[in-house]
């Protein structure tokens, strides 16, 4: 039987034990064998004259310079825009460029990154690694065709790989520092511009030289009747609080024909007001408000509203150092080149003085310097400033946020202070309420933004700086010069105080600094499309882009018109309107990041297209009981476009001015219960996250020590 077994199981195939041990003992010694004979072949070629001359010619190799890489890199980049079909985004979201690549390209400039990272390149480190590998081997043709050679280790080296590899980190390095962030969107245009399979761009640019023509060489020709005007300047030069802005209202208030040109709203009001308390008719005229006084030969408006037909005896245009702002320096250029007035006051800081004087001998005008000075001295308090411990009555301390404003004002408050509160988004009746209660004395301080820096004349003895950094719509960052200079120029008002005192609760020597340094002077002023361009025979959206496009020139740059741009092309796909008309709904100011007001616009577009009341089939806005501080001021917002858009675009309808009126009491009354919710909200805190304990209203933790231990 056994033997039986032992025969089946050969026929099955399977090996004893030991049968099965010989092949792997034959296998084994069969790689050993392989091995040495390896071995064996490595030694005596690492002996060879060949071995040594291309160890030779691999120690000696001469690699690319960075700037032959760079002009190589260039070539391939510039072949590969004006040749191939190219695509934008990225990997997953690629796409093929179309005609809005320019306007596209700006923004994307704009927020700070490569223009050339727009495009999605495919197989970016093939793209010149082939005409690198040949720069290469025409510098070293000892190395042409040669695989590898044996170090001094005794290891085999792979030519090709240890080149490849070397070359591959000059190519990165060369993309990373020299060619993405060294192309321009205009080279890049220009090199588009050959490419055949984008002949688009070619005509933009073509359209561009023809939009170029229709421009006067003259910037100020593009306003004919103050060109016709032999107009005179008078230039009131000086820091804040001393006088320049009442010593041309009393100029402009004696003129027969005269207009105040406000930088806010909150100045043209006041302005109006004083006016007419003096006794001089005058109307007011904003974006969002207005009120026309019959009969009245005198103006106070907001910059954007000044109209380039009227004539007027004397005219006065305030805080002209706004004129190189990156949104609305372009209104200060328009006012200062295209008013047509015989006498122009213009209210400056001292470093806005050269460029005034560029812009009105450029037109032709005659000009005049009047300094003024303050009328008590400005310094730094000694000492330090402990908050709030030692805040006094007649302070204003000054903050960066809403947040952080009721905040301050809530721990404050606790602490058995009477508190007024300022900030941007407040409305002016709310605003207004808040500076009545200091100035009558029922509160005792300020807390505000920067707000308080431009059109606030309140009694301040002291300002507090409490916070140094500010968000300025792109980034959080630390205070200018003349930031610095225009809020603490509110502290020590003329007849409430002797002298102006400024202090900080933290980073004191670098305000002390800024208060004591000199401001740089401005520049450029800023310029925007003019409103004639609009009438050429193309679609408005390219004639901006191609006006955005065009070089800056001088002492002037173009403001940038991407949000307009963006609005335009929406206009065109979704709502074509005349010209004109896209062109004053472009202009109407409004946060088109927010989504309700931004559906608002589009909505009050389409009635306008099909002939409906601009606000047909838009929903009323009215408070309701429990409405907090973020509801009623967007509601106030809300108001504002709606006025915006009735004035804009309804002025012809039966009955616009009863909807005018029913916004205007809207917003009192959303301003009403502003001021009545300001009481509750200066019980805001910043409380930890896990017990809810108070924490200081600056306090950058969530967390209090307590609770924080206890994690540790």
């Amino acid at each position: 039987m056994p033997d039986q077994h032992q025969n089946s199981t050969k026929q099955q195939g399977t090996a004893t034990p030991a049968e099965a041990a010989k092949p792997k003992k034959r296998r084994h010694h069969r790689r050993c064998n392989s091995s040495q004979q390896r071995k064996a072949k490595r030694r005596q070629f690492a002996q060879s004259e060949e071995n040594g001359r291309i160890k030779r010619a691999m120690r000696a190799a001469v690699y690319p310079t960075r700037e032959a890489v760079r002009r190589l890199a260039a070539a391939v980049y510039d072949q590969r825009l004006s040749t191939q079909r190219l695509f934008a985004g990225s990997f997953r979201h690629r796409r093929p460029i179309d005609e809005q690549v320019e306007f596209e390209l700006r923004r994307w400039e704009a927020r700070g990154r490569d223009p050339l990272a727009y495009f999605y390149f495919d197989g970016r480190r093939e793209l010149g690694h082939q005409r690198l590998r040949r720069l290469f081997d025409e510098q070293n043709p000892a190395l042409v065709g040669k695989k590898k050679f044996v170090s001094d280790r005794g290891h085999w080296v792979d030519v090709t790989e240890t080149v490849d590899r070397r070359l591959d980190r000059l190519w990165k390095t060369v993309l990373e520092t020299d060619i993405f962030g060294g192309f321009s969107v205009a080279h890049i245009l220009a090199q588009l511009g050959k490419n055949p399979h984008y002949p688009f761009v070619h005509q933009r640019l073509q359209a561009r030289q023809a939009l170029l023509r229709r421009i006067p060489d003259h910037i100020p020709d593009l306003f004919p009747l103050a060109r016709e005007l032999n107009r005179h300047f008078i230039f009131h030069v000086g820091p804040t609080n001393s006088g320049k802005t009442h010593d041309a209202i009393v100029a402009c208030e004696s003129a027969l024909r005269g207009v105040y040109l406000a930088p806010l709203r909150l100045l043209a009001m006041e302005i109006a007001e004083r006016m007419n308390a003096d006794g001089v008719a005058c109307s007011m005229v904003t974006g969002e408000e207005e009120n026309r006084i019959p009969g009245a030969n005198h103006m106070a408006s907001t910059i954007e509203m000044m109209s380039e037909e009227q004539v007027y005896d004397v005219a006065v245009i305030d805080e002209c150092q706004l004129i190189a702002d990156r949104e609305r320096g372009w209104a200060w250029t328009q006012a200062v080149l295209g008013i047509a007035a015989a006498t122009v006051h213009a209210c400056m800081a001292p470093e806005a003085l050269p460029l005034m004087r560029a812009l009105v001998t450029e037109c032709g005008d005659s000009f005049e310097v009047v300094p003024h000075e303050r009328a008590t001295p400005l310094a730094m308090e000694p000492g330090d400033v402990a908050f709030p411990e030692d805040v006094r009555p007649g302070d204003a301390l000054v903050v960066f946020s809403r947040r952080s404003v009721l905040q301050a004002a809530s721990m404050l408050e606790d602490a058995g202070r009477r508190v007024s509160v300022i900030y941007g988004a407040l409305p002016y009746a709310a605003r207004r309420a808040e500076t009545h209660k200091f100035l009558s004395g029922e509160t005792d301080m300020v807390v505000a933004t920067d707000a308080i820096g431009m059109g606030m004349n309140l009694p301040v003895k002291r300002i507090v700086f409490l916070e140094t950094r500010k968000f300025d719509g792109v980034e959080k960052r630390e205070l200018t010069i003349p930031e610095v200079k225009q809020i603490a120029g509110r502290a020590g008002r003329r007849g409430y105080a002797e002298k102006g005192w400024v202090n900080a609760s933290f980073d004191r020597e670098r305000i002390a600094g800024q208060l004591a340094g000199e401001t740089p002077a401005i520049a450029t002023a800023r310029t925007t499309m003019p409103r004639f361009l609009a009438k050429m025979d193309r679609p408005l959206s390219e004639t901006m882009q191609d006006w955005q496009g065009l070089p800056d020139e001088g002492i002037y740059q173009k403001t940038d018109m991407s949000r307009a741009i963006a609005l335009c092309l929406w206009l065109e796909q979704h709502c074509p309107l005349d010209k004109i008309s896209m062109l004053r709904a472009i202009t109407i100011p409004f946060a088109e990041d927010d989504e309700d007001m931004l559906a608002i616009w589009q909505q009050a577009m389409r009635n306008v297209q099909v002939g409906r009341p601009v606000l047909g089939r838009l929903s009323r806005v009215v408070c309701q009981p429990g409405d907090g501080l973020d509801a009623l001021e967007k509601k106030h917002r809300l108001l504002d476009l709606y006025y915006y858009l009735q004035r804009s675009f309804g002025d012809r309808e039966l009955y616009a001015d009863l909807e005018k009126k029913d916004i205007l009491d809207c917003k009192q009354a959303v301003s009403a219960a502003i001021v009545r919710r300001l009481k509750k909200a200066k019980r805001v805190y910043k409380r930890c996250r896990i017990c809810g304990k108070k924490l200081p209203w600056n306090d950058p933790k969530r967390i209090c020590d307590a609770c924080y231990h206890k994690m540790v």
